[in-house]
């Protein structure tokens, strides 16, 4: 593969193609310092082979912050904080760039502590702010953060800088007439604020090799695609710049295509990537689910990209890249591109993980003495704790009752638009069966039947709550599990489906595109709150096009019949003709009765993942993890 070869990229020597995308972290504080767990973190993925690490976005001054907790280059301490980062990375023989960048209308007031400017005041979907236009003393200011940011990043050790000139930020929003709805000298040239920066970046670059980030296409109608981009690729050209980074999306416009999200279509990337191609002649850094073996292949072939840049993969697995210099693709632990753990800890501030990889921002630990542990459970966060367990050099036994490893993590791939879920499905597996010492499918246990352990951990999982209304045991039901395990067959064509959560909405968006009519209820007027919030979106956006699908929220069932099914909705009375099946997805209730018996037999236990409280994926691996951790 060429993608392992070594390959020039401006003054720099790479040893081989592959470049860790700039994704934020959320590790920071509200000071914007480097902290312990940013310096794990990159020491875990600068091991990992890649030739170089576009750190996470850092804003050129204040106003451009997007996120509280977002490192900063603007401040007179950013040097030295910057500095460990460089050294970590540079300890682990891998280049290091900033990423320089204001977000403009995409900023986050509650980052900046100060009102949005951008070009226009033309609002950001995707925050919902409106932002001030800049006066020209404004710009000029953001001009000279550039100024500094370069000056800061050379004093601190970087190989490379990256200029974002896409994804619907500062600079592509004064090359936009979308959102550059100026009169003045910067209306009337759009493209003289990047024009400004390239002028500064030529002036103070030294010997940094500069990268320009673009954003491909953002998917939208009078949007920014291959042909507006050409003014960005000819003069990255004209001002001797190294490369360009394709990526796609627009923060506030599309955040989907931004943050790679697994429901939308690959061939759409390709024919950007290509347009693209065909603009310039500099060097082409490639982004977007590119964690890929077979289209990674597809990119050689074609001669698509001359440098690969991965990112949510990367946190994934940080040895991506070493397996696939080692040819030991096999054992690479996958992305699913969910966001999960990913993006939504980064958006709620307690910082980016994942959830098939809870040790991205942790250190190895060993274990002070072996033990003999028994983990009941064969889901996430039971293949977690094994898997951590013999990492750390305990022996691991993993009991799980049915014929095979995932728990409810199999449902996961089965709904719509989301089977690159298997992914990292079979890669937990795979992990833990390399792992583990023990593995027993198809075995049931209970407290006297295993005894010979030195602690237990319970991962037994959730079962369905069945809600109490009257009625519904004489109706032909299953539950969500049944649904989509398809251990219980449908009747009809009416199919009722109780609570709208993930798995209701899943199981609804399902049944819709089979050709069912489906009514689905939820209590409170939350649908899918427990998706993550660019999958809720999509999915939503989905349903509304459903004509054969009623999402009825507010709506307290309260009789079935066999002649109608009662219900209020905000506080009406009223009724629908039976239905010929119902679907029970109204929350689950901890299956715990395991650990109580083992506590009641004085064993040591600790009981983790949906047994102890139901959640997500994200939780469940953590809490296995944990749990493993607990016994250095």
């Amino acid at each position: 593969m060429k993608f392992s070869e070594a390959f020039t990229l401006g003054q720099l020597k790479l040893k081989n193609r592959f470049i860790m995308a700039p994704v934020k972290s959320a590790y920071g504080n509200p000071q914007g310092e480097v902290t312990p767990r940013h310096l794990v973190y990159y020491d875990n993925l600068s091991k990992g082979g890649m030739a170089m690490i576009i750190l996470e976005p850092v804003a050129v001054s204040q106003s451009g912050k997007e996120h509280p907790k977002q490192l900063t280059v603007h401040l007179p301490d950013s040097q030295k904080n910057l500095e460990k980062i460089v050294s970590t990375l540079h300890g682990n023989n891998t280049l290091a760039c900033l990423n320089i960048n204001h977000a403009g209308r995409a900023a986050n007031p509650k980052a900046t502590g100060m009102p949005t400017v951008a070009p226009s005041a033309v609002s950001c979907p995707a925050t919902g702010q409106t932002p001030g236009a800049l006066p020209m003393a404004a710009i000029k200011d953001i001009l000279n953060g550039y100024r500094q940011a370069i000056r800061t990043a050379i004093a601190a050790g970087f190989d490379a800088i990256e200029i974002q000139a896409g994804h619907g930020y500062l600079i592509q929003q004064f090359l936009s007439p979308r959102t550059n709805l100026r009169d003045d000298a910067y209306g009337q040239d759009r493209s003289l604020f990047l024009k400004e920066v390239f002028d500064i970046v030529r002036e103070e670059k030294k010997t940094l090799t500069v990268l320009v980030r673009i954003s491909g296409s953002d998917f939208m109608e009078h949007g920014f695609g291959p042909e507006e981009n050409g003014v960005i690729l000819q003069l990255a050209q004209q001002y001797g710049f190294d490369a360009i980074h394709c990526g796609l999306g627009n923060a506030c416009d599309t955040p989907p295509w931004y943050y790679s999200h697994m429901a939308l279509p690959e061939q759409k990337q390709q024919d950007v990537v290509q347009a693209i191609r065909k603009q310039t002649t500099l060097p082409l850094i490639v982004a977007g689910r590119m964690g890929d073996i077979d289209k990674l292949d597809t990119y050689e072939r074609e001669n698509l990209a001359d440098c690969i840049s991965l990112g949510r993969p990367l946190i994934a697995d940080p040895n991506f890249v070493n397996k696939v210099l080692q040819q030991q693709t096999d054992d690479i632990t996958y992305c699913g591109y969910c966001l999960q753990g990913c993006l939504a800890n980064v958006k709620n501030g307690s910082g980016i993980g994942c959830i098939v990889n809870p040790r991205i921002d942790k250190q190895p630990l060993q274990a002070k003495t072996a033990k003999k542990v028994a983990v009941i459970g064969g889901g996430p966060a039971g293949m977690a704790a094994a898997t951590q367990l013999a990492m750390m050099g305990h022996k691991a036994t993993l009991y799980e009752k049915n014929d095979c490893l995932g728990g409810q993590f199999e449902m996961a791939y089965k709904a719509p638009h989301k089977d690159s879920m298997l992914r990292p499905l079979s890669s937990l597996i795979k992990q833990t069966e390399k792992h583990a010492v023990e593995i027993k499918l198809q075995t049931t246990v209970n407290a006297t039947s295993i005894d010979d352990f030195d602690h237990f951990i319970v991962a037994t999982g959730s079962r369905q709550r069945i809600p109490e209304i009257k009625g519904l045991a004489d109706q032909y039901s299953m539950t969500s599990l049944e649904f989509f395990a398809k251990t219980k067959p449908l009747q009809g064509k009416r199919i009722l489906i109780i609570g709208a959560g993930m798995i209701g909405i899943e199981a609804a968006e399902i049944l819709a595109d089979e050709g069912y009519d489906v009514v689905i209820t939820k209590r409170t007027d939350t649908i899918a709150n427990d998706m993550e919030m660019i999958t809720k979106k999509l999915m939503l956006k989905r349903l509304e096009q459903k004509k054969n699908l009623l999402i009825s929220a507010n709506t307290t069932l309260m009789e079935f019949t066999p002649e109608h099914v009662k219900y209020k909705h905000q506080g009406n009375d009223g009724e629908w003709a039976p239905f010929d099946t119902v679907i029970v997805a109204a929350g689950m209730n901890p299956e715990n009765d395991l650990y109580t018996q083992l506590q009641t037999a004085g064993k040591s236990v600790q009981i983790v993942g949906d047994a102890d409280e139901p959640a997500d994926i994200y939780a469940a691996t953590q809490k296995g993890y944990l749990a493993a951790v607990a016994l250095t």
